[in-house]
C-alpha cells in the first residue's frame, strides 16, 4: 500500500531513474549476445611485436616470410646501422585463451650471415600458416582494443597497447599480450596456423 502510494506521487522521478537504466541494460545486453552466441575461435593466431626500440642496435635484423604455407624467419640485414627493434612473434592458443612468445634464438655468429639465412625456430618448423586476414571459422584480426571511450581519445588514457581482439560477427575476443615493455609498440597480424 505504502509502496503504490509512493509511485503514484513520485511516477516521474521513479520513470526518469528507470529509463536510463533500461536503456544501458538493453545496450549491454545488445553488445554482450553476439559474443554468447558465436562459436569460439578455431584456430591459433601468430601475432608480431616490435617493441621500444633498444639502447644498442641489433645484431642482426630478422624478417618474416611465408611461403607455400610454411614460416620462416630470415636474415634481413646484418651489416649497417640499423635502428628500431627486431620483432618478437607471440602465439595465441585458441584452446586455452593464453597468448605465449615464441622466442628467436639469434645465433653467436651474425656477422658471417649472408641475408636471406634462415635462422631456426624449432616451435615454427612444422606449422602449417595461412596469412589470409580471416581464419577457416570466421574469425579476423582487428587489432587493439582501444575502449576508454571519449575520455581516454581526449587524454591519452592507457598507453599500453596489451589487448588485441579477433572477431566475428559481433563477437569479440580480447587477447592479452605478456608485455611488460610495450608503450608505443604495435602488434601486427602474422598468420594463422591451420593446424
Amino acid at each position: 500500500m505504502i509502496m503504490k502510494s509512493f509511485l503514484r506521487k513520485h511516477l516521474m522521478i521513479v520513470v526518469s531513474i528507470a529509463l536510463p537504466l533500461l536503456v544501458v541494460l538493453f545496450f549491454a545486453l545488445v553488445s554482450l549476445l553476439p559474443g554468447l552466441f558465436a562459436t569460439p575461435p578455431a584456430y591459433d593466431l601468430l601475432l608480431t611485436h616490435a617493441g621500444p626500440a633498444p639502447l644498442t642496435n641489433p645484431p642482426v635484423r630478422i624478417n618474416f616470410t611465408v611461403h607455400e604455407e610454411r614460416l620462416s624467419v630470415t636474415v634481413a640485414g646484418s651489416r649497417g646501422v640499423s635502428y628500431g627493434n627486431n620483432p618478437r612473434i607471440f602465439r595465441y592458443d585458441h584452446a586455452s585463451g593464453e597468448v605465449q612468445e615464441i622466442k628467436i634464438l639469434i645465433p653467436d655468429n651474425t656477422d658471417e650471415l649472408p641475408e636471406g639465412t634462415e635462422i631456426p625456430v624449432p616451435e615454427l618448423a612444422h606449422l602449417r600458416v595461412s596469412t589470409a586476414p580471416q581464419a577457416p571459422d570466421g574469425y579476423e584480426f582487428r587489432g587493439y582494443n582501444r575502449g576508454g571511450g571519449l575520455l581516454t581519445v581526449l587524454f591519452g588514457g592507457n598507453r599500453h597497447r596489451r589487448n588485441v581482439t579477433i572477431v566475428k560477427d559481433g563477437a569479440v575476443v580480447r587477447l592479452n599480450l605478456p608485455l611488460a615493455e610495450n608503450w608505443y609498440g604495435e602488434a601486427r597480424f602474422l598468420a594463422w596456423v591451420l593446424e
